[in-house]
């Protein structure tokens, strides 16, 4: 009877512990330091992005000063000019966080400036800081200035300056950007959600750069006293939670520090202790007594000799968590989804409440554990499921299902709208690349949602309602999210087919190249021809690659047809009657799953053909990690020309330029249609056709389709054009005649008779 009472005494704690710990992080400190940590975090990253664009926005505007400029006794003239003024303004107006950006001289003196007031009398920086440190230090590049206050105008700003070194390595002067401290004001404003949050970011020498709520008699003082914990452990440089008295409201706070990735500073984030530990009294006392309760019985256990009762229990109470948790998140798991999935149905149907179900599955995510490892892609999954869980309401639940896959309950629901408002707060959660390793990455998101009072009659129909949602989203490029709708297409029985059919095309050989001449716009003769895959279908006739390539690629077959294009490529350039060159699209799985060098060099050896006359074009998507950059030289060290393709329909194209010395660049399409009618188009032509000229690359325009477009791109000095104007693409035999008749002596051209309209 004593044995009996004991089990059931400490059955009755854990099932006490466990119901308390079944109600979530949020009711215990330990969570509610965890959000403090989370918070820093995810402030961090957006912090060091905000930074790492003003950086990438310094380092271009040094680039584009030319090489004999990077001498003292030139660099003062080329900073005072106007071009470079109009360059300082572009770059200025590229981030709304930058006030202005001026150009300094050894000296210490302002020699350029974007901003409009011409400067009557000499300004000298000798005095900042930044100026000091940088002129001074060889081994500083860049500099994070103090705050100060613009008297003229009273905004709080920042100054973030990097150094210019002249063509010998010496100090020649430094680019400093002003940068508008209301920004991470209001970043950090609205995570304020509680009464007494605070939000700092600080120097790594404990300078307070920024503080909320807007403390003005903190701006430009040390966060930490001298010779404190908080002193040290910022010193440190690594995240922390630390207990301290902070000496602005002289209250006891949890502090959560995160150092910033690249620059020398990091976030705090504190609560006070009497408002963490508000409302938890009575949970404390209840767990203590529940513990207690549990001790006597497992003591009493042991007592009599059953000292594996204690063990047994805390290994069922571990082993139950872990089977319906996610280890590297801690969140739910599948199992523990599905249990509460169907306890959300029923009591929806009881009540005649409505809820959603949302399926989220990460873009790209196997990309990331290809270029970057499956440390990162942990890191990027860990800061995803944090950045979902801070825009959730009490009320929801999420769990993380799969690999790159969540789920969220949304609960309840007034209507469709609502579901429509929460997906662009996940979408917005998501606009600042995740920081992991030091390295920044984009991560996008397709969304699928069902509503439970529409769409389905079960839980599992509503499960599958959101499954065939999330696929629609992710099959459609122009929108990343989709509501069930009972019209949508289930069409992954389609694509199975297709890649079946794949497989037989490859193998019957139904694919064929066609070739679309491209003009030299110097000479006004053929340059060469860039090879498009067609497949001719045998009963549904040429199919365009833009329908067949994505399952090529997901299925892996863009492999083999990637090589067999690359032969037939090279062998009908090598029966074509002029050493014209022709250019090849290669995919980024051919990079992924391919040696793309192997395939180049059989296919040269079995055409002949010389590599000179062989062009690959690659895009964006083409992750540039060290295997793919080493590849990419082996075949520029052989002879082969690479271009940069799609130009300018990137989110990271110049960064892109600067890993890899391309031969070429190609201004898509959707600048070129529209450059008759945008000003914007315009200037983005010109600028890519300056920007390949400096970096002695030539320049391939697409989609030209009318005269006044090809004459404007002949004065704005583009090197080729490519388009239905010149020609379409052709089959093999018609290539070749019309090479043949290319060569024939040509009539004047239009352009040669009348005038030309310029790019402005």
């Amino acid at each position: 009877m004593i044995i009996f009472l004991s089990i059931l005494t400490a059955t009755m704690g854990i099932i006490g512990v466990a119901f308390l710990f079944a109600r979530g992080y949020d009711d215990d400190l330990a969570r509610a330091e965890g959000d403090l940590a989370n918070l820093a975090l995810s402030l961090q990253e957006r912090t060091d992005a905000v930074f790492q664009s003003i950086e990438n926005v310094l380092r271009d505007v040094v680039g584009r000063i030319p090489q004999n400029c990077l001498q003292s006794h030139e660099f003062d003239g080329f900073a005072a000019s106007q071009a470079t003024k109009a360059v300082l303004v572009g770059a200025c107006h590229s981030l709304s966080q930058i006030v202005r950006i001026d150009f300094v001289n050894a000296r210490g003196r302002i020699v350029g400036s974007s901003s409009p007031r011409p400067m009557s009398d000499p300004i000298y920086v000798r005095d900042t800081s930044y100026y000091r440190a940088l002129a001074t230090d060889p081994s500083l590049t860049l500099y994070l200035g103090e705050p100060m206050r613009i008297l003229a105008t009273g905004k709080k700003v920042l100054s973030l300056a990097r150094k210019i070194e002249d063509s010998e390595g010496k100090f020649l002067g430094l680019v400093v950007s002003t940068i508008d401290l209301g920004h991470f004001e209001r970043v950090f404003k609205d995570h304020l959600r509680t009464l007494s949050l605070a939000i700092t970011l600080y120097r790594r020498d404990g300078i307070i750069l920024t503080h909320c709520p807007i403390s003005e008699r903190a701006l430009g003082r040390r966060i930490w006293r001298p010779n404190t914990p908080l002193q040290r452990l910022i010193g440190k440089n690594v995240p922390t939670i630390i207990r301290d008295v902070s000496w602005i409201d002289r209250k006891e706070r949890v502090v959560a520090l995160h150092p910033l990735a690249h620059y020398p500073g990091g976030i705090a984030v504190s609560r006070t202790v009497a408002e963490l530990m508000a409302g938890r009294r009575l949970e404390s006392r209840l767990i203590a007594f529940f513990a207690y309760m549990m001790d006597i019985g497992i003591e009493a256990a042991s007592l009599l000799g059953l000292r594996h009762v204690r063990t047994g229990i805390l290994r069922a109470a571990s082993e139950s968590y872990l089977s319906r948790h996610d280890v590297l998140t801690k969140l739910p798991n599948r199992l523990l989804f599905v249990e509460n999935l169907k306890r959300t149905f029923a009591a929806a149907q009881r009540s005649n409440t409505d809820f959603a179900l949302h399926l989220i599955d990460l873009n790209r995510f196997k990309d990331i554990n290809d270029n970057h490892g499956h440390g990162v892609g942990d890191e990027i999954v860990q800061a995803v499921a944090r950045r979902l869980r801070e825009r959730l309401r009490k009320t929801d639940f999420i769990a993380r299902i799969g690999g790159d896959e969540f789920a969220i309950i949304q609960r309840p629901i007034r209507n469709r709208q609502q579901v429509v408002d929460f997906i662009a707060t996940i979408q917005a959660a998501m606009q600042v690349p995740c920081t992991a390793s030091n390295t920044e990455i984009e991560i996008g998101l397709s969304i699928g949602a069902a509503i439970a009072s529409t769409d389905g009659k079960t839980s599992n129909d509503l499960m599958k309602a959101a499954d065939v949602a999330l696929y629609a989203a992710k099959s459609d490029t122009s929108s990343s999210y989709r509501l069930y709708d009972a019209d949508i297409k289930d069409t992954r029985a389609e694509r199975r087919a297709l890649e079946g059919a794949l497989r037989n095309a490859h193998d019957n050989g139904e694919f064929e190249l066609f070739y679309q001449p491209i003009l030299d716009l110097a000479t006004n003769r053929m340059w060469g021809c860039e090879a498009l895959v067609r497949w001719k279908h045998p009963s549904k006739g040429m199919i365009s690659p833009l329908q067949f390539v994505p399952a090529a690629e997901e299925s892996g077959l863009i492999g083999p047809i990637g090589d067999w294009i690359l032969e037939d490529a090279c062998a009908t350039a090598m029966s074509w009657e002029q050493p014209l060159k022709v250019a090849v699209n290669l995919s980024p799985v051919q990079f992924r799953n391919r040696d793309v060098f192997a395939s180049v060099k059989k296919a040269l050896d079995i055409s002949g053909m010389p590599a000179q006359r062989l062009v690959l074009e690659i895009t964006e998507s083409v992750k540039l990690t060290e295997e793919a950059t080493a590849t990419l030289k082996r075949l520029k060290a052989l002879g082969v020309s690479i271009a940069l393709d799609d130009f300018g329909t990137g989110y990271a194209s110049m960064s892109y330029l600067r890993s890899f010395p391309f031969d070429k660049i190609k201004i898509d399409q959707s600048f070129v249609r529209s450059m008759l009618d945008s000003s914007d188009s315009r200037a983005i032509i010109k600028a890519t056709i300056g920007l390949a000229k400096d970096l002695r690359m030539s320049t391939t325009a697409e989609g030209v389709e009318t005269e006044e477009q090809l004459n404007a791109l002949r004065l704005a000095g583009a090197s080729q054009a490519q388009g239905y104007l010149i020609a379409k693409p052709m089959p093999r035999e018609a290539i070749a005649a019309f090479i043949a008749d290319a060569q024939k002596p040509q009539p004047r051209t239009r352009d040669e008779q009348e005038g030309v309209r310029a790019v402005a």
